[in-house]
């Protein structure tokens, strides 16, 4: 029982912390290691795919149902894409600035 509470919050936590991965990558580039640089566009620009082709694989799992348990129940099926969602949003605005702000 305790594993399956486990894999339920999975997509969840996996989902905003790739979110949170890009954010904060683009971020240190951005601000602390190259300010107003190039350099900085193109880490935002490599992270970007990268991210969104995490989030495609979380999506997937969350699609087929895979988890250390068993399959995913409706409401976390549910709740679970609807976090990829969001995080895939919060991914493409947050490197939007880099494409609109370029030095």
């Amino acid at each position: 029982m305790n594993a399956i509470r486990t894999a339920s919050w999975r997509p969840l936590v996996g989902a905003f912390s790739i979110w949170f991965a890009h954010f904060m990558g683009c971020w240190v580039a951005a601000e602390l290691w190259w300010p107003r640089q190039w350099p900085a566009n193109a880490l935002a620009w490599a992270l970007t795919p990268l991210a969104l082709a995490a989030l495609a694989f979380e999506w997937k799992r969350v699609r087929h149902g895979m988890s250390a348990a068993g399959d995913f129940a409706g409401w976390n099926r549910r709740i679970g894409t609807g976090a990829i969602a969001i995080a895939a949003a919060a991914v493409v605005f947050g490197a939007l600035p880099s494409l609109v702000f370029l030095p």
